[in-house]
């Protein structure tokens, strides 16, 4: 069964980076579930100043990938 995603990306349009509560805001997903994808290595997480912040590009191209994005 294939959970449907309720993805808002206007915060990736506009930022180059954003952070986790931001993330989870966008992709409707926990906090868990995000860094299980970056232990996967299908996104990469930057730490800056002891917090963790996500490139919004790469975000995007993981969307494209999983076929959630055209």
């Amino acid at each position: 069964m294939i959970k449907e995603l309720n993805i808002n990306t206007t915060l990736l349009e506009n930022r180059t980076f954003i952070n986790i509560n931001e993330l989870i805001e966008i992709l409707g997903m926990s906090q868990n579930t995000i860094y299980r994808i970056c232990d996967r290595k299908e996104i990469n997480k930057y730490k800056i100043r002891g917090r963790n912040y996500f490139r919004s590009e790469e975000i995007k191209n993981y969307l494209t990938d999983i076929g959630v994005l055209k």
